[in-house]
């Protein structure tokens, strides 16, 4: 009953939507949406969405292939993923995943699920969960239960444990350039000073060295490692902004461009299994890190771990259109594909 009186609502929406242009219109079926349908009616609607608006061709024979090819992933051995304590935002990467591969997605404890993730976003250090210790012990797989801390300061700590050397150092004693930023994560505020200093920053901050990544033309080329478990199924490289001291540390909005390479073409066997013995150390089954080369040592160092990694810029068709997107067509279908291979294979043992 609820869900007729929800598309009644709807229809009524629709049909008094006075709408300029047929992005108007879809803007205001998506409201409503959201408003009158329940979240598992509106799951659905987002991987129909999702799916349709992938493909590069836009033929009604191709949109039908699409079209069945979707409705088979929802009826074919369909897996629920339970995200906790948090419900993933739309521009999560696992959450347009789990979109593609025709997932359901939860954060009710009480439903019967196939796997589980402690979700937190923006968060810097992790309380324990109860209820998600509790299906631990039950045998219960619940991805990155032991992240509990991706400050700076421990990324800093179990980086040299993995690797071998450092990429702290003591800014009253050091001598060349490093970076200060904050302990927390997010913050996108790092600084670079001049080593040794008269005296230290306020607590909260921590100082790594300054990697030499830069290239010609006041850009800098950074690495951003995708981990699924003991898999790292490929690289981004990210070239950005330069122009000021600054600028390199802004995230996102830095971007020039974004290429995709195979794992081997970036890293080394000994590189890659320092980068899995990290994350292991670190309690990260699913995440992103942020990973520079200095040219002069060629040594790689780890300076950010994110547990909850966004997609935004990259592919999200559900928000942005396809010509905003930094990757191309034929990398974002690559991406997704590996992605999604070595979530199942990881995660749910599913193989291709």
């Amino acid at each position: 009953m609820m869900i007729k009186f929800s598309l009644v609502f709807l229809l009524l929406g629709i049909t008094q939507t006075q709408a300029t242009s047929d992005s108007n219109l879809i803007d205001k079926v998506k409201m409503l949406l959201q408003k009158y349908i329940p979240v598992s009616l509106l799951n659905l609607y987002r991987t129909y969405t999702y799916n349709l608006s992938l493909g590069e061709s836009k033929t009604p024979f191709n949109v039908l292939q699409r079209l069945i090819s979707t409705t088979k992933k929802l009826f074919n051995n369909r897996k629920k993923i339970l995200f906790y304590p948090d419900y993933p935002y739309r521009k999560a990467t696992i959450y347009q995943l789990c979109l593609l591969l025709g997932y359901e997605v939860t954060d009710n404890p009480k439903e019967n699920f196939d796997l589980a993730i402690k979700w937190q976003r923006y968060e810097t250090f992790f309380t324990e969960e109860p209820t998600l210790s509790r299906f631990a012990k039950e045998k219960i797989d619940v991805l990155n239960l032991n992240c509990q801390d991706v400050s700076k300061s421990l990324i800093n700590r179990v980086f040299e444990e993995a690797f071998g050397y450092s990429i702290a150092v003591d800014p009253l004693s050091y001598t060349g350039k490093c970076v200060v930023k904050s302990n927390l994560n997010a913050q996108h505020d790092g600084k670079i000073l001049s080593c040794p200093v008269e005296k230290i920053e306020a607590s909260g901050v921590v100082y790594q060295k300054l990697i030499e990544n830069d290239l010609e033309g006041d850009r800098v080329i950074d690495y951003r490692v995708p981990i699924f478990k003991k898999h790292i199924p490929f690289v981004y490289i990210y070239i950005k902004h330069n122009k000021t001291e600054t600028q390199r540390f802004f995230g996102y909005p830095s971007l020039i461009s974004v290429q995709v390479l195979e794992t081997k073409e970036i890293l080394n066997q000994p590189e890659i299994n320092n980068i899995l013995d990290f994350c292991q150390k670190l309690g990260l089954d699913y995440g992103e890190l942020d990973v520079l080369r200095d040219k002069t040592d060629q040594r790689i160092y780890i300076v950010d771990a994110n547990n909850t990694p966004s997609s935004r810029l990259l592919f999200e068709p559900l928000q942005l259109a396809k010509d905003k997107c930094i990757l191309s067509a034929s990398d974002r279908k690559k991406v997704l594909e590996k992605m999604a291979e070595a979530f199942q294979q990881e995660f749910l043992n599913i193989e291709k």
